[in-house]
């Protein structure tokens, strides 16, 4: 998958599950539910999802990953690893 196609895929689920998106400086592009904040980092080889419930830590760039994943992986296992960071 490309970059492009993961960042697609994880926007549509924030969105299904009812994520704002918002622009933080420095930060850039975001998401917002329920009090914690989301990003997608797309990187050389691999993307991650970060996240943290602090908007000052958000606003900053000091967002937690979560493991590194390649781009071989498929729609069904973004979802999976994003309804599993929302408990959903």
């Amino acid at each position: 998958m490309t970059k492009d196609e993961i960042r697609t895929i994880c926007e549509k689920r924030f969105k299904e599950l009812g994520a704002e998106k918002i622009e933080l400086q420095p930060s850039g592009e975001c998401w917002t539910l329920n009090g914690e904040f989301f990003k997608v980092t797309t990187l050389q080889d691999w993307w991650v999802l970060e996240w943290t419930n602090n908007y000052s830590y958000a606003s900053n760039y000091c967002f937690e990953d979560l493991e590194p994943m390649l781009y071989d992986i498929s729609e069904a296992e973004i979802i999976t690893q994003i309804s599993s960071l929302l408990g959903r």
